[in-house]
């Protein structure tokens, strides 16, 4: 049964999860991101920040998101691999080390981490059919264009970070570990990974994991999300204010969300692409009086190319805006030149 909400959005208590989830880039293409992430700059993702103090709860749910490694070649991300090279063993590895490292990343939250516990999502190394030479999996070289291997390699990594999590009961009292994030975001059909889906997701099932996705609007397979075996997926509209794409496309994305019973994803970018307002569109446009998505909706944030530390200290109204949204307690916000 799909836990819809009764809008018809994925449910914002659906597997009993921690709503209003939000993404932790590790690498960017360009290095400018952190790749380890210290309790200093994830304080403002836990708590709302206010005159440097903690001042409540933010964020419940984090997605850790490996783009890179430490050798700036290799990429785990799949878009990226044209800039340098798919990741091998040895990078996959690696990113099972970052997450566990100490005094960053899974071990910084840990410490910021109050009472209640928090959700933790991991994104899955994407298995790109260009890696021929990936290294040796129980005395096998794997070769990507086989998903007989693709599948091995997967399923080896998932169990090696399982066996990792399950070592560290030191963190087990205030975080939850939920599942695995798919990276790509649309199916696309000479990648051959509805197949090598439906395997991986029946294999974290199987694991009582969840398999989490974050599509983009009209992307490929969006519809058939359920028989791909993910259980949570939250839908990209694609709107980032400075584009042909207009509000109208949240919209359309939240109707078809409704209607296919996914979650909201909400987008507070920095860069050409992004308008200074398309944020307050997001919130404006999530409220009861219109597509209701702040209340009813399972929500993941994602924040390209900037850090909330740094809309802190840049854009501190911002700030503020994003958690009463978060909060559900939000109200619609006016700029010049609003459409609606």
């Amino acid at each position: 049964m799909i836990p819809a909400s009764a809008s018809g959005y994925l449910s914002p208590q659906a597997y009993q999860l921690k709503n209003q989830v939000c993404m932790i880039p590790c690498g960017d293409l360009l290095n400018e991101m952190p790749l380890s992430w210290n309790e200093d700059q994830l304080r403002y993702y836990t708590n709302y920040m206010l005159n440097g103090q903690p001042i409540d709860s933010f964020f419940k749910g984090f997605i850790f998101n490996g783009i890179r490694t430490k050798s700036n070649r290799h990429f785990m991300y799949p878009l990226y691999v044209g800039f340098g090279e798919p990741s091998v063993k040895t990078d996959w590895l690696e990113w099972i080390d970052n997450l566990f490292a100490p005094g960053v990343n899974l071990t910084a939250l840990h410490r910021l981490a109050k009472s209640d516990k928090l959700d933790v999502w991991v994104s899955i190394p994407y298995p790109h059919q260009f890696q021929k030479a990936f290294g040796e999996i129980q005395g096998r070289n794997l070769n990507f264009s086989s998903n007989m291997d693709r599948f091995a390699a997967v399923i080896w990594w998932i169990d090696q970070f399982n066996a990792r999590w399950s070592q560290r009961t030191d963190l087990h009292n205030k975080l939850d570990f939920r599942g695995f994030l798919w990276q790509r975001e649309s199916i696309i059909p000479q990648s051959n990974d509805e197949e090598l889906l439906k395997w991986v997701n029946g294999a974290i099932a199987s694991r009582n994991q969840l398999s989490m996705w974050l599509p983009n609007y009209g992307a490929n397979g969006v519809i058939q999300w359920h028989e791909l075996g993910f259980h949570v997926v939250a839908l990209n509209s694609n709107y980032t204010g400075n584009t042909g794409y207009l509000t109208n496309w949240i919209l359309n994305s939240s109707g078809f969300a409704k209607f296919y019973h996914l979650g909201t994803q909400i987008t507070f970018g920095k860069g050409m692409i992004y308008s200074d307002y398309h944020h307050l569109d997001y919130f404006n446009l999530g409220l009861p009086d219109k597509q209701n998505y702040m209340k009813d909706s399972f929500l993941v944030y994602q924040f390209p190319n900037q850090t909330l530390e740094t809309v802190y200290k840049e854009r501190v109204t911002e700030y503020i805006r994003l958690y009463t949204f978060v909060k559900g307690i939000y109200q619609k916000v006016n700029y010049p030149g609003i459409a609606y």
